[in-house]
């Protein structure tokens, strides 16, 4: 994994969970779809030295350890794949009518808004990554500024008369594009005849502005300016936010930027620029752009509760703080000014503390993760089990690999420790994918039955030391990466999974010594 922040749309690229480059996603409203059987009970139930591991109609766990090995890989993919079948009529899949474009990160705020746009028209895509510091020669051919975004609108797959397969590039002309390719989709952009035209275009100029004041303030300030004009691009920055916040004071409660209760092209357009800021400019800048401005503050609690936006396209607080903290390095290493490269260290030491008090409440998230619908537990459980190797590879340290293999090089977040054992990470994860695995009939069920498994369920002794578990499922936690990984909701659980798991091998790990 690795985390790292974006100045506007440069990015470093590592392996992720993501696996292929290229996928595919249907609709908006359609959510991955996971067999509802049961799954993984007979693991537990043997796995226990009790006769009542898991009681199919109350779901009370024992608190049992076993020496029994979790499911292999082979197992685990096999029964995914044999509870896809079982409900591949349930499941919708698409043809795409487009392919998407974007950075293999999943950082950058203009890739952000196409790929929220087609999430609330509920076009199907299929997503191609592009590794930004190698870009391959095939896309530098296909896209004549050779930057993301980019859009390919397939053939004959539109409703417009236009039947010929384009090639798009710039987030306006995209959002523009879609509009008139696909009229039966929710509309983005308003013309002249739309109501709120008048609106829009009086948002789009303060966004505007607001973004220029913002860049000015944040990256003008790295260059040889005065203290005079430090503090006025800061009260520039300011007054931009206090008109935001006016203007949505006019707003129905509840409502998106224009006062509609449906998302337009102003929300796609200004969501991914405030929510790197939202988190990043009280580590960098010591600025919060919510103190004081509630309505911004609601609009995007809206947002934040929008499931084409919260589902998959946000990033959480974790991972901004964290790629805070990784950015800030980058900055660092390359600055030979002693003023500036002691204040980049203050900040470094701020965001990396920041970053180890939100990894030192993974555990306290278990309330917040009963309320994870189910499906993102085995959308966790499906990332991990497809991209095994990466992930075991990614948390491990090059001291102990085995014999012949490749040096694994960490290239990012070189201030966390790495696990120290491959075996007892590839272990302790192949028990994490289980207990997200398991689900009942009933989904407030399965939430109950994940939690309850992970908290007090049969704990496999590894023959390593327990401790090395538990420092690889940590590491695994600090290392996830939202959204480049996988959506918010599955990487809170996931985490909160690892942490659990983590703790009560650590307990184990105490008991032994």
């Amino acid at each position: 994994f690795l985390l790292v922040c974006s100045v506007v749309s440069s990015f470093v690229v590592t392996p992720s969970f993501g696996g292929s480059s290229t996928t595919t996603s249907s609709s908006s409203s359609s959510t991955p779809f996971f067999s509802r059987r049961r799954w993984g009970m007979n693991y537990f139930r043997a796995a226990s030295s009790s006769s009542s591991i898991i009681d199919d109609s109350t779901s009370v766990v024992s608190t049992t350890t076993t020496t029994k090995e979790p499911p292999s890989w082979d197992e685990l993919l096999s029964s995914l794949l044999l509870l896809q079948e079982q409900h591949k009529e349930e499941e919708v899949e698409e043809e795409p009518l487009v392919t998407l474009y974007r950075d293999t990160n999943g950082w950058c705020p203009f890739c952000e808004r196409v790929w929220l746009a087609l999430r609330v028209k509920g076009i199907p895509y299929r997503e191609r990554l592009i590794n930004l510091q190698d870009k391959p020669e095939w896309f530098t051919e296909l896209v004549p500024t050779a930057l993301v975004p980019a859009l390919l609108i397939h053939n004959s797959n539109t409703n417009s008369t236009n039947n010929e397969r384009r090639i798009l590039w710039e987030s306006q002309d995209i959002l523009k594009a879609l509009d008139e390719e696909f009229p039966d989709t929710p509309q983005l952009l308003l013309n002249d005849n739309d109501n709120n035209a008048h609106y829009y275009d009086a948002a789009m100029k303060l966004n505007d502005e607001l973004q220029s004041a913002g860049f000015k303030y944040i990256y003008g300030n790295k260059n040889q300016t005065t203290t005079t004009e430090r503090q006025q691009n800061r009260h520039d920055f300011l007054t931009k936010l206090d008109q935001l916040n006016a203007a949505l004071e006019q707003n129905p409660p509840g409502s998106f930027r224009l006062g509609t209760n449906t998302v337009t092209a102003m929300d796609c357009v200004m969501i991914p620029t405030l929510e790197r800021w939202r988190y990043q400019l009280p580590l960098t800048e010591g600025l919060d752009i919510l103190e004081n401005r509630p309505f911004l503050r609601k609009w995007l609690d809206v947002m934040d509760s929008y499931p084409p936006y919260a589902d998959r396209v946000r990033g959480d607080a974790y991972s901004w703080t964290a790629a805070t903290s990784t950015f800030l390095r980058l900055f660092a290493s390359n600055d030979d000014q002693p003023e500036t490269t002691t204040t980049l260290q203050e900040k470094i030491e701020r965001a990396d503390a920041a970053t180890n008090k939100l990894t030192e409440s993974f555990g306290d998230a278990v309330v917040a993760a009963v309320a994870v619908d189910p499906v993102f537990a085995r959308e966790a459980a499906t990332k991990l089990i497809t991209n095994h190797d990466a992930v075991v590879a990614d948390c491990t340290t090059t001291s102990r690999r085995a014999e012949g293999e490749e040096p694994n090089v960490v290239k990012s977040q070189t201030q966390l420790p790495r696990a120290s054992d491959t075996e007892a990470a590839d272990f302790v994860l192949r028990h994490v994918a289980s207990l997200l695995l398991l689900h009942n009939d009933d989904d407030d069920d399965t939430k109950s039955i994940i939690l309850a498994a992970a908290q007090s369920g049969p704990l496999p002794i590894t023959k390593q030391h327990a401790a090395a578990a538990s420092e690889a499922a940590r590491t695994v936690a600090a290392r996830l990466c939202v959204p480049r990984d996988m959506s918010a909701p599955a990487a809170a659980i996931f985490r909160t999974v690892l942490t659990i798991v983590a703790n009560r091998y650590s307990d184990t790990s105490k008991q032994q010594q």
